[in-house]
């Protein structure tokens, strides 16, 4: 009896500590924060909330296919392409090799299995490869690509390539990523891939690995509507401009601010803004690697990618970096480029920073059907059948959102903005919505 009693009361001793422990836990608890910190630092000026970008996030494919012989499949899911290229962050590269040919570069070492990542634009390999995926390597190449292919059936150790958009030279480096790591992400991403087709519209592109890949069909696409915020005008002068501002004018919906060395436009009517750095001019920076990271880092340490944003379009004559809203997994297109972020670096300093003034809120229920989208084989007949259509100047077919603001506004409280599904193909350099079996 005695024995049991000292053990009753040890065990209720023990009870006390633990209740008083887990109350002290409860009292001192601090929430684990680590996916919610940011770089942008809390007394910088900001147009949004201030959550910093990771530059993988921004800085990415926008499609995955893969290819086994004559089946081809792939998806726009940003998870899954997140998925592949988190398998060659921080990878070392054993060995380098520049691969060029006066017509179209041959990957005679390629197998007939092989994972594409496609980009919207050129990439400088500089740049992705040092910057976003951290690889370890000897040297970085200098050579801007569109497209990377992922070769894990000839060795044990993957094979990448990057090709450039004119498909005359590529990057080959032989990795230090486990091929059977690599196919097993595949493997799991199987269930969301749908078949794709690979479309011929020049000499580049009857090879298999150049040609231009689109989803055979474009399956429940809908319509969307989304509450719209507005960036506020004074903030984004509190960026651009700083404190030195200068309200101009203000004259049918259009009103302009100025300090010493720069001018911005406001657009009330078509929600745009639109600034240029006049002192910086003739320093514009035209290396697009620095552009790309000097840009990619201003946008960010103002929290200007209000949404989900990606680099779209580099323009190596004038420096100027398209990033392009994305919602759900497809790019969003604009006539009044609502839906872009564009940015010149100049030697020191934003050279032009232009954007929509508007972002997305809560979702609403949207009254409207979407039309169905014509297969791509069908979208590709009618381009081919165009006659005032260059067939040859097609170097891309994708699926996308065109970005819009609904005139019916009167039973809404509040305004919106509408995002209906498209085809959109680019077209001599420039993306363009097909309509009808033409381009507008």
């Amino acid at each position: 009896m005695r024995n049991r009693e000292v053990i009753k009361s040890a065990i209720l001793i023990i009870l006390v500590l633990v209740s008083v422990f887990m109350t002290y836990r409860v009292w001192t608890f601090t929430p684990e924060l680590t996916d919610l910190e940011t770089d942008v630092n809390t007394d910088t000026p900001s147009i949004g909330p201030k959550i910093s970008k990771p530059i993988d996030s921004v800085i990415m494919p926008f499609r995955m296919i893969n290819r086994n012989g004559t089946d081809v499949k792939g998806t726009s899911n940003v998870k899954d392409i997140k998925r592949i290229t988190d398998q060659m962050l921080s990878k070392e590269v054993k060995k380098v090799d520049i691969l060029s040919s006066e017509s179209v570069v041959e990957l005679e070492d390629l197998s007939e299995r092989y994972t594409i990542l496609d980009f919207p634009d050129s990439v400088p390999s500089e740049m992705y490869l040092n910057q976003v995926l951290g690889m370890n390597m000897s040297y970085y190449p200098k050579v801007n690509f569109d497209r990377i292919l992922v070769d894990t059936k000839s060795t044990n150790e993957a094979v990448v390539y990057l090709l450039s958009e004119d498909k005359r030279k590529a990057v080959k480096l032989q990795t230090s990523m486990k091929s059977h790591k690599f196919d097993q992400i595949n493997k799991a991403a199987a269930s969301d891939l749908k078949p794709y087709t690979g479309i011929i519209t020049n000499e580049t592109t009857t090879n298999e690995i150049n040609q231009i890949y689109a989803p055979e069909t474009a399956d429940n696409m809908n319509i969307y509507r989304y509450v719209s915020n507005k960036i506020s005008v004074a903030d984004l002068n509190d960026v651009i401009l700083g404190e030195s501002v200068i309200a101009r004018s203000n004259e049918d919906n259009i009103s302009t601010y100025n300090n010493n060395t720069g001018i911005s436009t406001v657009n009330e009517e078509k929600q745009t803004y639109r600034y240029t750095n006049l002192s910086e001019d003739e320093n514009r920076q035209k290396d697009i690697s620095k552009s790309i990271t000097n840009t990619f880092k201003f946008i960010n340490e103002h929290a200007g990618y209000t949404d989900e944003f990606r680099l779209f379009d580099t323009d190596q004559k004038t420096g100027k970096i398209d990033y392009q809203m994305f919602l759900n997994n497809y790019p969003v297109f604009n006539d009044d480029k609502l839906s872009s972020i564009e940015a010149v670096w100049g030697r020191d300093t934003i050279n032009e920073y232009n954007r929509g003034l508007i972002t997305t809120g809560v979702a609403v229920p949207s009254k409207k059907e979407a039309d169905e989208l014509p297969s791509s084989e069908e979208v590709r007949y009618g381009l081919a059948s165009n006659a005032q259509i260059d067939f040859n100047k097609v170097t891309n077919i994708a699926i996308g959102y065109d970005l819009s603001i609904p005139n019916n506004e009167i039973d809404n409280l509040q305004d919106t903005i509408e995002f209906t599904p498209k085809w959109y193909i680019k077209y001599d350099g420039e993306w363009k919505r097909y309509e009808n079996g033409g381009l507008t």
